[in-house]
């Protein structure tokens, strides 16, 4: 029988108390939540499942009205420099890791190549530039798909650098305002985009996984536009990350009611396998940008805007990010972004 149909402050909705993984009951972890930053109608709680720990989102919106919370969302579009451009020292440092990371030629000289190689040694910097490629190494070495690529940002990036690039976003505003730069986007959702299959060389999604409904779905139709010798790159919060662990119902990435997921990395490892995807490594990170700001703002006033990427990131912010990024060493599953790298190798 199908759950009922209801009205949630003017969002469609169905109950969700079984858990969308594995199918077992879950206990209410967090509940009487409203949109923090967007202004999105409707009351929503988190789960947490009594099997496998999954956290997911309660009521759940229904597939027609899966866009509605989205109406005043960030991936619409503002102005932003490359990250590459600039004679600054954290821009000379990013070139001259990128340079060091395969991008060579990027550092524009000496003194970037030994920074890029001095900062080896200091892995939250590393961290933080590799993020601008969103971990995938150079050189360029073919067709490179982004999936819920937003404004095109990154595509941009990684066009700069040598990629040939493709955009998959849902979002008629966002894909509009990436065309503007000259990128080939699809405006479509996965399921209904029709990618060509073993078409691409890499596959990048970063922080989208945890907005659909069906995750092994997202994950297989991914994987057949993968080569079979291609690589998938899938980013996501982390429900085991010392900031959850910290502020609870306060922490950001909780985000009702977009986010209908919160993957701890098994869990996005079996959705993986379930996929047909073999996993090559899954770690975690400490570098969400103003992750801690935004919780500490919650936590305070019940709300966070984030729709201003010049804002700067307070020194408590920054000192958070340094310090999950020495205590990943420790605990590898205590940073607040999941990285999960998979092959389509498995595939015969």
């Amino acid at each position: 029988m199908n759950a009922a149909v209801v009205d949630n402050g003017g969002v469609h909705v169905v109950e969700a108390a079984m858990c969308p993984l594995c199918g077992a009951s879950g206990r209410v972890r967090y509940g009487q939540l409203r949109d923090r930053s967007w202004g999105a109608p409707g009351t929503w709680s988190f789960r947490e499942c009594v099997a496998c720990s999954h956290l997911w989102l309660d009521p759940c919106p229904i597939a027609e009205e899966i866009g509605r919370p989205y109406a005043s969302y960030y991936t619409h579009g503002v102005e932003r420099r490359s990250p590459l451009k600039g004679d600054g020292f954290w821009t000379k440092c990013r070139r001259g890791v990128l340079d060091s990371y395969g991008y060579r030629g990027l550092a524009h000289d000496s003194t970037e190549r030994f920074l890029g190689q001095a900062m080896r040694f200091v892995p939250p910097v590393w961290e933080e530039c590799e993020e601008t490629v969103h971990s995938v190494p150079g050189p360029p070495r073919g067709l490179l798909l982004d999936i819920g690529c937003g404004d095109g940002y990154f595509l941009r990036i990684m066009r700069d650098l040598g990629w040939t690039v493709q955009g998959l976003e849902p979002d008629p505003k966002a894909a509009a305002f990436a065309r503007a730069y000259g990128l080939d986007i699809i405006q479509s959702p996965i399921e209904r985009a029709s990618l060509p299959s073993n078409a691409f060389d890499v596959i990048t999604t970063s922080h989208v996984i945890e907005h659909v409904l069906e995750p092994v779905t997202f994950l297989s139709l991914a994987r057949r536009a993968l080569r079979p010798d291609g690589l998938l790159y899938v980013f996501t919060p982390n429900a085991e990350s010392w900031g959850h662990a910290m502020f609870g119902p306060s922490w950001y990435p909780l985000e009702p009611p977009r986010h209908l997921h919160i993957f701890r990395p098994r869990n996005l490892v079996a959705c993986a396998e379930r996929a047909g995807l073999q996993v090559v490594d899954v770690r975690t990170t400490g570098r969400l940008h103003l992750f801690f700001d935004a919780s500490v703002s919650i936590h305070k006033t019940g709300q966070y805007r984030f729709d201003d990427p010049t804002i700067h990131a307070s020194v408590f912010d920054r000192l958070f990010r340094v310090t999950e990024n020495l205590l990943v060493h420790v605990h590898p599953y205590a940073g607040e972004e999941i990285v999960m790298r998979c092959t389509n190798a498995a595939r015969g």
